[in-house]
């Protein structure tokens, strides 16, 4: 039985607190390890939590999991227990990826996302994250002994009280805490076949070294500037975040960081894929020949879709 390095972590979006009661990952050699519990939730889509390190470092991957969680802000308990692609992680394990010193690395982590609606996601993530699957969690009851079992209250109110802690005012200014948006962690998923292009245009010959691609499902790539997925046509889902770093013919080192304003970007993208005439999108990143600044745009069917409102930011940077 192939083995790999790897531990369980956990996730919420941001501003969506969850604590998972119970939960384990199992293997077809009898054995299990736990997920870690007992921790507020909220770091983001995708991103990795608390890992423990527990057990042996080399794990046969998992082929199931089961997990129990509370969702606070809608004052709900979720559970189930869930079938793995047992072959596929096997196969991104030993397949890896390229990182950004442009050598073959593997995933380290196995992440449960959990959102609202009973909606569970599991990444694969180390120097990248790559999404295997989507699960609906049903809605659960869970005794007093088994969440709560030094508290001498009942759940609701144990709830109640603890949203009203984690629900600060920072959180109530970023969303509307009465107004879940339930769907959108699957509108997330949506995936499109498109491809990278960093343009410089500056005299002479700038090298890309590295570039960061972050997508709103959780999934990201940090590679190095010579990994030819950049350029390549595949599906991926819309990107939230990209940064790159780059150095001039003179050796000079530039970075730059472009967050995508969320409602510009996938509406860009539906406009685009919506036509019966385009399957497939390029999007361009074109820095002027003082690498000072950066534009941003799609470009589809020979067709330039501008993107205005993402935020952007050039600097110098050290080698």
């Amino acid at each position: 039985m192939k083995k790999f390095e790897w531990r369980p972590t956990a996730n919420a979006p941001k501003y969506y607190p969850a604590e998972i009661i119970s939960g384990n990952f199992y293997m077809e050699d009898g054995s299990s390890i736990y997920i870690p519990k007992g921790h507020t939730l909220m770091t983001g889509w995708g991103k990795a939590g608390a890992a423990h390190a527990v057990g042996e470092d080399m794990k046969p991957v998992p082929y199931k999991f089961d997990v129990k969680w509370v969702s606070y802000l809608e004052e709900k308990f979720y559970g189930g227990t869930f079938k793995l692609p047992k072959e596929q992680l096997t196969k991104l394990f030993e397949e890896g990826f390229i990182n950004d010193r442009n050598e073959k690395d593997t995933y380290s982590k196995i992440v449960l996302g959990l959102a609202p609606g009973g909606i569970i996601s599991v990444w694969l993530r180390g120097g990248s994250a790559k999404e295997i699957g989507r699960y609906q969690a049903s809605e659960i009851e869970v005794d007093e002994k088994e969440f709560i079992p030094y508290a001498n209250m009942s759940n609701e109110k144990y709830i109640k009280e603890t949203k009203s802690e984690i629900i600060e005012e920072k959180i109530k200014s970023a969303i509307d805490v009465k107004n879940i948006p339930f769907g959108i962690w699957d509108t997330y998923r949506k995936k499109y076949k498109w491809a990278i292009n960093v343009n410089f245009k500056a005299e002479g010959k700038n090298k890309l070294k590295t570039i960061i691609a972050n997508s709103y499902n959780g999934e990201f790539f940090n590679t190095s500037g010579e990994n030819p997925i950049i350029t390549k046509m595949i599906e991926r889902a819309i990107p939230s975040r990209i940064a790159m770093s780059w150095q001039d013919t003179n050796g000079n080192g530039y970075g730059a960081k472009v967050f995508f304003d969320e409602e510009e970007i996938f509406k860009t993208f539906d406009i685009i894929f919506q036509q019966k005439t385009i399957n497939q999108a390029t999007l361009i990143l074109d820095i002027d020949k003082y690498n000072s600044n950066l534009e941003v745009f799609i470009l589809a069917n020979d067709e330039k879709y501008s993107i205005t409102k993402a935020e952007i930011k050039v600097y110098e940077a050290s080698n």
